[in-house]
């Protein structure tokens, strides 16, 4: 027997939100790592959690692919914690 479906919506209680995204968060990584290895593609995941802590995968020099993508992103695509990350600055 399967799990039940899981209904998308906000989490109002900040600690059971906080392992929910950290479990998400780890599972995501999991899977661009595996995409990048077995498809032999590059990939990139940068995420922000609710705090504005940045979590970032490259499967290839963060350097490189951000100048191949990023750099053409216009300014209204980047979020508010990407301006204030120094990276972006």
């Amino acid at each position: 027997m399967g799990r039940g479906k899981v209904e998308i919506r906000r989490i109002e209680n900040k600690t059971t939100r906080q392992v929910t995204f950290t479990k998400r968060r780890n599972g995501l990584l999991k899977k661009a790592y595996e995409l990048s290895l077995l498809c032999d593609a590059e990939v990139a995941l940068v995420i922000f959690s609710g705090g504005g802590r940045l979590f970032e995968f490259s499967s290839s020099s963060w350097y490189i692919w951000s100048n191949k993508t990023l750099i053409f992103l216009p300014s209204v695509q980047l979020t508010k914690n990407m301006r204030k990350h120094p990276y972006f600055a």
